[in-house]
């Protein structure tokens, strides 16, 4: 069988062996969950309550952020705190850098690699901005479609991950703006500024007058996201634990 709280898969029992709950509790509880549900959506709606378990309720377009989702267990929570910790000591503060840390070098490197592919993808296009904006557009974007993923399996642990790693991508992509003006940072393949996306994207647009507040913008929204992403996991386990010990 399979735990419907963690769904862990294990022979038949009357409590899961790996988060502790006793079946027909959780059962009871998820009923009364369901009650309160149909109370609170007749009462809104100025209809009756039913008992009819088979009646079908209209469900929110947004319901997908608020029901049913897996909850993070403790090692999870740990983990990803330990990848916010890391942000935290180790990730760039200034959109305008002085030197890469190990760890934030070595994940640009693997950002890096998306952005060269955005290049090349979004050329099929035919248009030269897009072309150069395609770098930067695919670090975003591939985290994104992951985060989406997570947010379809309602993984509350993937999708603290995948936002850490989309809302990661906003510095990286920051502080290549900022050096738009400094041309500090080595451009793959040793090219020169000629080569830099965004001094061509600022000279294109006659963007050097708010160039640094862009990349300010997009530097601190990142870590912004950051931050609330780690709030909202810390909310989701404390409640995750609370329902555990509710239910025991």
């Amino acid at each position: 069988m399979i735990c419907p709280k963690c769904q862990h898969e294990q022979a038949d029992s009357e409590a899961c062996i790996h988060c502790g709950i006793i079946f027909k509790k959780y059962s009871e509880y998820l009923e009364r969950v369901e009650s309160q549900k149909k109370t609170a959506i007749a009462n809104d709606s100025g209809l009756k309550p039913t008992k009819d378990h088979d009646s079908k309720v209209e469900i929110s377009t947004f319901s997908v952020f608020t029901q049913n989702w897996k909850p993070i267990s403790t090692p999870a929570f740990i983990f990803l705190s330990l990848v916010f910790l890391a942000h935290i000591i180790f990730f760039p503060k200034d959109p305008i850098l002085e030197d890469w840390s190990f760890l934030s070098s070595f994940i640009h490197t693997v950002n890096l690699v998306f952005h060269e592919a955005g290049h090349a993808l979004f050329a099929i296009f035919g248009n030269r901005t897009l072309t150069i904006l395609g770098g930067s557009l695919n670090q975003l974007l591939i985290p994104f479609i992951v985060l989406i993923a997570f947010i379809y399996k309602r993984d509350i642990a993937g999708t603290g991950f995948a936002l850490f790693w989309f809302f990661g991508n906003f510095l990286d992509v920051a502080i290549y703006m900022a050096d738009g003006r400094y041309l500090n940072l080595p451009l793959i393949g040793g090219l020169g500024m000629e080569a830099h996306d965004w001094r061509n994207l600022f000279n294109q647009f006659d963007l050097w007058a708010v160039d640094q507040m862009l990349s300010n913008g997009v530097f601190y929204t990142g870590w912004a996201g950051i931050i609330i992403t780690w709030v909202w996991l810390l909310i989701k386990w404390r409640s995750a634990t609370q329902s555990q010990k509710t239910i025991k």
